[in-house]
């Protein structure tokens, strides 16, 4: 029996598996693209094949490829990081397939609030509690940390949520009031699905989507040989973007260029180039192969997937008074109060999760700058 999936658990299922150690053959694009190869670093031509894969065959995904590792961990830097198995959808116009729901950042003032140890700076913190840095202090910072973190959870699920969605100027004064942050919370970071600075195809051609990529690739040639420092740069460092998103120096630099130089360079020509491209090869495999995201329901169990809970409802629904629902959609009846349940924010989390990915160290397996590729 086929069911559906979202783009956000496709992806989460290519996330999955460990792609530094795939092996993957084939082409990204319809031919051999010399661009796309100079643009992409192996583990990025890994993600786009095996999510072309996934596509195509997911029964030779599942045989050829796929081989899980350990579950994403919480980075104790969102409200919502659930570890809640992924869904899968009966119903093709379930409100839970089709809805879009935000996520949104702790700030470090709450995340870091009562850490005091004399010598110790909040940036070597935040690099103790991200990189696992070794230091004597270490479990004392992470287990204040998870504390601050959790307590703040739970006061955002009660309250906070509600009143940051009815009024964010008094949020902020409530939330500076209650925790005394310190620097003092002037926003709060949100991430949607639609904020990755790509255009929605949802009602773009499969020509279209074509067209962009071709585009994209024609412009960013383009941005290469624009002068002497974006050629010199990029020729060194293009394929991995991901390193100018940290602070570090940039391991074998012998291009003449500065640090913030080179990483000016490599932002521009990610946000730019590679982050789009990414986006509308997954999208055009996707409409080129399985436009309507269908899968057998025994495959997805073998990746741990179960049932969509509001699915189910509906079906009990089917069989109720029509006139205690109302219509939404396209003619799904629902509750008039949506229903709380646990696949509703774990899809929306794993789409937001696998935008903003390519700015996280802690989610992006980073590839060694000293490692040479063919």
């Amino acid at each position: 029996m086929n069911v559906f999936i979202t783009k956000a658990n496709a992806s989460r299922i290519v996330k999955s598996i460990d792609l530094s150690k795939a092996k993957i053959e084939g082409d990204i694009y319809k031919d051999k693209n010399q661009v796309l190869n100079a643009m992409f670093s192996k583990y990025e031509k890994h993600e786009l094949l095996a999510y072309k894969t996934l596509m195509e065959d997911p029964e030779a995904f599942m045989s050829e490829i796929y081989e899980k590792i350990s579950q994403y961990e919480d980075t104790y830097w969102w409200v919502y990081e659930k570890k809640n198995p992924p869904a899968y959808h009966f119903n093709s116009a379930c409100p839970c397939l089709l809805s879009n729901f935000k996520n949104y950042k702790i700030p470090d003032g709450i995340r870091f609030k009562g850490i005091q140890i004399k010598g110790i700076q909040k940036d070597e913190y935040i690099k103790m509690f991200h990189s696992k840095y070794s230091h004597d202090n270490e479990a004392i910072i992470i287990n204040k940390v998870k504390f601050n973190v959790n307590n703040y959870r739970k006061w955002w699920e009660m309250e906070g949520e509600k009143l940051f969605l009815k009024d964010k100027d008094a949020f902020l004064m409530h939330v500076n009031n209650k925790y005394q942050p310190e620097p003092r919370i002037l926003n709060i970071t949100e991430f949607e699905s639609g904020n990755s600075g790509v255009e929605r195809l949802d009602n773009s051609s499969l020509i279209e989507i074509e067209n962009k990529i071709d585009k994209l690739i024609r412009d960013s040639g383009i941005y290469y040989y624009l002068n002497k420092k974006n050629t010199t740069v990029l020729r060194h460092y293009a394929k991995w973007t991901s390193t100018a998103y940290k602070n570090g120096p940039f391991n074998l630099n012998s291009t003449g260029y500065t640090n913030e130089e080179i990483r000016e360079v490599l932002i521009e020509y990610d946000k730019r180039f590679k982050f789009p491209l990414k986006n509308y090869l997954k999208e055009y495999y996707l409409r080129k192969n399985n436009p309507e995201l269908k899968m057998d329901q025994k495959l997805l169990e073998q990746l741990g997937f179960r049932e969509c809970l509001h699915c189910v409802n509906l079906d009990n629904m089917q069989n109720k008074d029509p006139r205690s629902y109302r219509v939404r959609g396209i003619g799904v009846p629902v509750e008039e109060e949506p229903l709380d349940n646990i696949g509703y924010w774990s899809d929306e989390i794993m789409e937001l999760m696998s935008e903003v990915d390519e700015y996280n160290d802690d989610i992006v397996h980073r590839e060694d700058l000293s490692g040479q590729e063919d």
